[in-house]
C-alpha cells in the first residue's frame, strides 16, 4: 500500500471518551479510557506522518517559499526544531516500512516505538524489510525498557558486519541541539555515541547521586541531572587554563541602579535572568565598571577586579572547608563565596561577611528561602 492511499483516520466510538466527565468514571473505566486514547493518539500521529511525508514528496514547502519542510512545519505548528526534525525523519522512513505504517495507523504501536523501528530501518534497511513483521510484533509486545535491547540484538544477529560498522556511523551521527524557548528555558536535545554517552552518564551520576543526601533536598532525579550538567560546565569554566589566556565565563551587562533596586531582568545568551539571579552571580565574580553617557554610549572603563581576592578565598576555604548549609558537605572547591550582606548593599568583602555555599544553597540564599 503506498503512503498516498492509506485510509483516512476516523473517530469511531472513541468520541464517547469525550462525552463524560472523568470524575464520573470508575477506576476500570479510567484505565480503559487511557488505553483507548493511547491507540487514538497513535492513529493521529500516524496520520500526521502520512501528511508530512506527502507534503515533503510534493515539495510543498519550497512552492510556498520555505527553505525546507522543517521550516514549513514550524510555520504550521510552532513546534521546537527537534520535534520537527524527528517527525520528518519518521515520516520519511515510514515510506519504506509498510507493516510498521499499518500498525501505527491502527494504533497498535505508539509513536516512541515507531521512532525506534525507524532508526533500525535506517541502519539496516534490507534486513529490516526482511524481518519487519517480526520486529513490529515484538515492538507491540515488548516492555518499553526492553525494546531497545530487542532491536540491538536483532541488529547484531541480522547483520554482524554492519553492527561492527555502526560504531563509526553512530559517532558520525552525534549531535547536540540547544535552543532558548519563549518561556525563558533552554531546551536541549541530541544524541551521543555509546562511548561518549557513557562518559556523560557517569559524570552526571557522580554529581546527581550524593552519598549523603540532604534531607531538605526535594529535587526530582531530572532536576538533579540538570543541576549536575550545569555544575560540570561551571567546573570547566573555573578549571585550569594556560597562563596568559582568558578563561571563558558568562558575561552580562547590568546597571548599578538595577542592582540597587533589585527590579527587572537582564538578557543573557540563554534567556532573561531576574536581578536576584544577577546579584547571586555578582556575589563572587569579576566586576568591571563602564561609564556611559546620556545616550548609553560607553565613554570609559575601569579594569576588572575580583570581588573575592585569591588570598581571602583561601582563608575562607580553610575556615569553612565545605558548604556551610546545615547537613551539606559539598567540598569547598565546588562552592561559591557568598556575601552575607551583599557588597551592592554595602556589605564588606571580609572573612566575617563571607560564607561558603554550594550552588544550590547559594541560589536559595539569594531567593530568600528560609535557609540559615
Amino acid at each position: 500500500m503506498s503512503i498516498a492511499t492509506l485510509p483516512a483516520v476516523e473517530l469511531p466510538e472513541e468520541s464517547e471518551l469525550f462525552a463524560t466527565t472523568v470524575r464520573g468514571l470508575a477506576d476500570s473505566e479510567l484505565a480503559e479510557g487511557l488505553r483507548r486514547l493511547g491507540r487514538l493518539a497513535s492513529r493521529v500521529e500516524a496520520r500526521r506522518a502520512e501528511l508530512i511525508a506527502e507534503a515533503d514528496r510534493r515539495g510543498v514547502a519550497r512552492r510556498q517559499g520555505f527553505s525546507s519542510t522543517t521550516a514549513w512545519l514550524m510555520a504550521l505548528s510552532g513546534d521546537p526544531a527537534a520535534v520537527r526534525r524527528s517527525r520528518l525523519a519518521v515520516a520519511a522512513s515510514l515510506r519504506e516500512m509498510p507493516e510498521t505504517r499499518a500498525a501505527f495507523a491502527a494504533g497498535e504501536v505508539s509513536k516512541p516505538r515507531v521512532r525506534l523501528l525507524a532508526e533500525a530501518h535506517r541502519l539496516a534497511p534490507e534486513q529490516f524489510t526482511r524481518d519487519e513483521s517480526r520486529l513490529v510484533a515484538q515492538a507491540a509486545a515488548a516492555p518499553p525498557q526492553r525494546l531497545p535491547q530487542v532491536l540491538g540484538e536483532w541488529r547484531r544477529q541480522a547483520d554482524p558486519g554492519g553492527a561492527e560498522a555502526d560504531s563509526a556511523r553512530r559517532f558520525a551521527q552525534r549531535a547536540l541541539y540547544l535552543s532558548p524557548s519563549w518561556s525563558g528555558m533552554v531546551h536541549l536535545d541530541g544524541d551521543l555515541d555509546p562511548e561518549g554517552g557513557s562518559v556523560v552518564l557517569a559524570a552526571l551520576r557522580s554529581l546527581s547521586g550524593p552519598a549523603s543526601p540532604d534531607p531538605q533536598d526535594t529535587r526530582s532525579p531530572q532536576q538533579c541531572r540538570a543541576d549536575a550538567l550545569v555544575e560540570i560546565c561551571r567546573r570547566h569554566l573555573d578549571g585550569s587554563y594556560p597562563s596568559g589566556t582568558r578563561r571563558p565565563h558568562v558575561t552580562l551587562t547590568v546597571s548599578r541602579r538595577e542592582l540597587d533596586t533589585g527590579a527587572g531582568f537582564v538578557e543573557m545568551e540563554g534567556g532573561s535572568v531576574g536581578i536576584d539571579g544577577v546579584r547571586r552571580l555578582a556575589c563572587d565574580a569579576s566586576v568591571s565598571t563602564v561609564t556611559v553617557d546620556d545616550c548609553s554610549r560607553p565613554v570609559a572603563a575601569d579594569p576588572a577586579r575580583r570581588v573575592i581576592p585569591p588570598t581571602l578565598r583561601r582563608a575562607l576555604e580553610a575556615r569553612d572547608r565545605h558548604c556551610t548549609h546545615p547537613g551539606c558537605d559539598v567540598p569547598a572547591r565546588w562552592c561559591d563565596a557568598h556575601h552575607i550582606t551583599h557588597w551592592i548593599d554595602g556589605g564588606p568583602t571580609t572573612l566575617a561577611n563571607l560564607r561558603l555555599l554550594c550552588r544550590r544553597h547559594h541560589r536559595a540564599a539569594h531567593e530568600h528561602r528560609p535557609y540559615p
